[in-house]
Formats: C-alpha cells, structure tokens, sequence
C-alpha cells in the first residue's frame, strides 16, 4: 500500500505544480497586505481548520497574519487588508464567506477543492485548486481510504510560505539601495 499511496501522493504534488502561477499570484495578493501595514486574514474551515493556528502563530507563520475571526465584523476589513481562506471543499459556509468577500470588494485567496457547480466565481478571486476530491488508496475490501486534504495543503502552504519570504527580502534589499 505504500507504494500506492506514494505514487497518488506524488500525482497530487506534480498536479499542485502544474499549478504555480495560480500559486505565485496567491502570494503575490497575500503579499500585498504586508507591504501595505494591512493584516491577512486567516480562516480554515472543516478538516484544514487545524491549520490556523500554525499560519498565524508557528515559527514558519505569515507576517502580519490574525485570525479572522478576531474581528467582530467583516466590513472591519479594509483595502490593505487580504484574507487567506482554505478548505478541503466548497462548501455553504465558504460560499457565503467568499460571496460577501467580493460585495465587500476585499482580495483574498481560496485554497480547495473546484466544485462542480457552475456557479463558482473563481474569476473573482486568487484560486489554487486543492487536488484531494476523494480518497486515494484502495484497501483489500476495495474500500477507498486516505483523503490527503492536510499534506496537499500544506504544500500549497509552503509554495506561498517560500514566495513570501523571497518576495520580502526582495522588498528589503530594494528599499535598503
């Protein structure tokens, strides 16, 4: 089985590749609050919402990054501000959170998996596309286990993480000339 789960692991990663630009101009919209004194916003949701603790407060976080829900109302967010937002699916809650995202005319990032439905406004958003739709190991009774929501976010995490951190210093030797 380990073999199996190391060849769908490593279709994940190269399909997650496949993504980069996707990926760098997430960083790059992220990256703008931190340049311009704003804060990133941080909200998982469901099995990825463990996370939010370790983007804001672990040695690898996000500069300038709190918690969403640290602010009592989402209008509190202003044009410096972004909001980073993910989840291992499109659900009604992450829906409703990205619908009044772009009422408010607010940049953010979407981490998760692309719903089948034809009303997704990806166009209206940074989007990097989760690849984890279904398990993707097979037992012995044909039973399909091992959904990989955390590991493909993580390295979507640490696509961004890198960026930032090249991007900054970029920014600091620029200023520093």
């Amino acid at each position: 089985m380990s073999k199996i789960l190391n060849t769908q692991i490593t279709g994940i990663f190269n399909r997650l590749e496949d993504q980069s630009l996707d990926i760098q101009m997430a960083a790059q919209c992220l990256i703008q609050a931190i340049g311009g004194e704003g804060t990133v916003y941080v909200k998982g949701y469901d099995d990825l919402k463990f996370y939010e603790f370790f983007i804001t407060n672990s040695n690898e976080k996000l500069k300038s990054s709190d918690l969403l829900s640290s602010i009592t109302m989402t209008e509190a967010l202003d044009s410096t501000d972004r909001v980073f937002l993910f989840a291992p699916f499109y659900t009604d809650e992450v829906a409703q959170d990205v619908h009044t995202l772009i009422n408010l005319d607010i940049d953010f990032v979407l981490i998760c998996n692309k719903p089948k439905t034809e009303d997704f406004p990806d166009h209206l958003f940074h989007f990097v596309n989760l690849q984890t739709p279904r398990p993707i190991v097979y037992t012995e009774d044909y039973d399909k286990i091992i959904t990989p929501h955390p590991m493909a976010f993580n390295y979507i995490y640490y696509e961004i993480y890198t960026q930032m951190i090249e991007m900054t210093r970029d920014l600091e030797l620029n200023i520093n000339d």
